[in-house]
């Protein structure tokens, strides 16, 4: 639920000049007190607000803080309604999960400054250090069979670029099938999550979870990670405005939600256009972290089901559906 301090900031970042006190009080319907006792407290977490007798306040500067308050300035205050920001979670998918088996709506999202136990595909661990990204999962409920959703991830992955373009003007690519680069390093991953119902067999709900690398240098990362992964504002130079994000992914999502089972062609557009996969030689392993001889060729296509179309080295043709696909020239694969 949204405080008197995050209507303020909403308010404030809105105006993008000085508004008057008596302005911000008449449009929140609150006393010209309470604005004030909420200007200070933001003051004390590194806002810098700017006041004048004859103009009234304005924000000349803000610490990219990840909250109702920011995200609400880019959104309408009943979209915030089902939108749940936490400064630590554990998970932001299970917590998601409990949420959705407890009856939560369609278009929950639940966002986090930070994870102690952010989950990646195939049971790895996604770091996810306070302060610098986005932790971020939504809430779905199709009608639908699991087959008719299996475009689901891919989409996101096109919410994702869509998002991240309208916040900060960047045109990320999508590696296959749902990691998000900048400059050769991965700044995104998408873990997508489904639940059935157990005597139909249709789908209950699907959580979709988006951890996104923003603000910090390569020194967030363990050693191990940094020839991999990177910031937007490391790979970038830019450094952005986390809310902005969360917003724009909020949006895009809810877009997503009401087409997701009808005409989704225009994300397949978008998905092929910016694949960075497409057209470079890959590395083909069905079973990750098994002793299988990868198979290398070149990736030529993504089909309408969002597989990936492969002309091996012996010319024969294969369409993926999983596995791990190494890029040449990225995170390593050379």
């Amino acid at each position: 639920m949204l405080t008197t301090k995050d209507h303020v900031i909403a308010s404030l970042i809105k105006a993008q000049d000085y508004i008057s006190g008596e302005a911000i009080s008449s449009e929140l319907g609150i006393s010209r007190a309470a604005v004030n006792t909420a200007v200070k407290a933001l003051r004390s977490e590194g806002y810098d607000i700017d006041s004048s007798t004859n103009k009234g306040y304005i924000l000349k500067s803000y610490p990219y803080k990840l909250n109702l308050g920011e995200i609400s300035s880019y959104l309408p205050a009943s979209r915030l309604d089902n939108v749940i920001v936490e400064s630590s979670v554990t998970s932001t998918n299970d917590l998601l999960k409990a949420l959705a088996s407890e009856g939560a709506p369609a278009g929950t999202v639940l966002i986090a400054d930070s994870q102690t136990k952010g989950k990646g595909r195939r049971g790895r661990s996604f770091k996810s250090p306070l302060g610098t990204g986005l932790y971020f999962s939504y809430l779905l409920r199709p009608s639908a069979a699991p087959s008719d959703v299996t475009h689901v991830t891919a989409c996101a992955a096109v919410c994702v670029h869509n998002a991240i373009l309208r916040a900060t003007g960047l045109d990320a690519s999508i590696k296959w099938v749902n990691d998000l680069v900048i400059g050769n390093k991965k700044i995104c991953g998408i873990l997508t999550e489904m639940n059935l119902e157990s005597e139909s067999y249709s789908v209950d709900s699907i959580i979709i979870g988006i951890g996104i690398n923003i603000n910090g240098s390569a020194d967030i990362f363990p050693p191990e990670l940094r020839d991999i992964a990177g910031t937007i504002e490391s790979v970038s130079g830019v450094r952005s405005d986390r809310s902005r994000i969360a917003a724009c992914l909020i949006d895009e999502l809810d877009k997503l939600s009401s087409c997701l089972t009808a005409d989704t062609s225009s994300y397949l557009e978008t998905y092929s256009s910016c694949c960075i996969t497409l057209g470079k030689e890959v590395s083909l392993v069905s079973l990750p972290d098994s002793d299988e001889v990868a198979r290398h060729g070149t990736a030529i296509a993504v089909n309408p089901d969002y597989t990936l179309k492969v002309r091996l080295d012996d010319g024969s043709i294969v369409d993926v559906k999983s596995g791990e696909v190494s890029v040449r020239g990225l995170y390593g694969y050379i």
